[in-house]
């Protein structure tokens, strides 16, 4: 198939006359220079083809096609080699997709994290621990580039040297919210990857956000929720991905946050918990992570409530609550140690009262 005649036919129909259109007139190009007659004999809805067919009329595809040279966006097609396996196994694989970036993530083993567009304070202390975690297992994150839990995960995977894959309902020149245009170019400056099955110069349409979600979820093995209302575009993608027969993950989060809602509601309905990333990786059958290596900290000097508090959060970052429950100590104590510990450069607070060594 020509992606030249591929990408004029996706400006012009949508992916269901595409798939139509390639079945009867076998290639892209014929498709493309069928006349108008033969098409509408088709079972298309019959003003919005003319609609198409009036379109197809002011659109050149040579002309088009050079607009993507300049802007340097590559594409892949459905009938390729190098098209990801995983997305091909969806039941409505985009038949282009259109790339800036380092194509090859495509061929990662990725993870999808989604969640809210106005993250809580434990939606963001979540991310922090989490995609430290999920980027030294070596997975690729796969986000929506949008505003909350999406941005903060690709942030803090680009911060830890982890790899990632921004996925659009726009098209790849016109980075949505601009807001993250910034992150974007950082992405693609670090060897990242941004992609879209919508033609350059597409705008952020509503309804287009929806049908990008699949494609997380389709790139994918299994698709983790951090946080998301009960309504929250993120369920979306979580059922995306069951119906693509992949794994959904969810943090858990209080009952009281709105944010959490939707977290909560998707383990009530099956999904598994995730607590770290070793719940993630065990769960797709992965290499577990490795041990860290415990920082060489001389304990001598330490009092007895200290030594306890550094080997309890040595391996992993732990909550205040969780520090009181383990070392039996009493609450005014542990908060003590932790802000001397804190003050003195041993340990950081994560935010949320989650405290991990420096």
């Amino acid at each position: 198939m020509d992606n030249l005649w591929l990408n004029a036919l996706n400006i012009v129909y949508g992916l269901s006359r595409i798939k139509k259109l390639l079945f009867v007139f076998k290639t892209a190009e014929r498709a493309w220079n069928a006349p108008a007659g033969k098409i509408l004999q088709l079972d298309f809805n019959g003003e919005s083809i003319k609609e198409a067919l009036a379109k197809r009329e002011i659109v050149n595809p040579k002309t088009e096609w050079g607009k993507l040279e300049k802007l340097n966006i590559k594409t892949i097609s459905f009938f390729e080699k190098s098209y990801p396996k995983l997305l091909k196994e969806i039941s409505s694989s985009p038949i282009l997709l259109y790339l800036k970036g380092n194509a090859d993530l495509l061929h990662t083993k990725s993870i999808g994290v989604v969640g809210t567009r106005t993250p809580s304070g434990y939606g963001r202390t979540a991310v922090d621990i989490l995609i430290p975690q999920l980027v030294e297992s070596g997975l690729t994150i796969v986000s929506g580039l949008a505003q909350g839990i999406d941005a903060l995960t690709h942030s803090a995977t680009l911060k830890h040297g982890g790899k990632t894959i921004g996925v659009l309902g726009c098209g790849v020149d016109q980075i949505y919210p601009r807001m993250n245009e910034p992150l974007a170019a950082e992405m693609l400056k670090k060897d990242n990857l941004i992609l879209s099955e919508y033609p350059a110069g597409t705008e952020a349409f509503k309804q287009n956000f929806p049908a990008r979600n699949r494609i997380i979820a389709g790139l994918s093995l299994g698709t983790l929720v951090i946080e998301s209302k009960i309504d929250g575009g993120a369920l979306i993608t979580a059922k995306q991905a069951l119906e693509a027969n992949r794994e959904v993950f969810a943090v858990p989060g209080p009952i009281t946050n709105t944010t959490s809602a939707g977290t909560n509601k998707l383990l009530q309905d099956g999904a598994k918990v995730v607590l770290c990333a070793e719940d993630v990786l065990q769960e797709l059958n992965l290499k577990k992570l490795s041990t860290k290596e415990k920082i060489e900290i001389d304990l001598n000097k330490f009092t007895e409530e200290e030594k306890n508090i550094i080997n309890l959060i040595q391996t992993e970052p732990a909550h205040i609550d969780k520090i009181i429950q383990i070392t039996k100590l009493k609450p005014h104590v542990v908060s003590s140690v932790l802000t001397s510990l804190e003050l003195n450069g041993y340990i950081k607070n994560m935010g949320g009262q989650i405290y991990t060594l420096m």
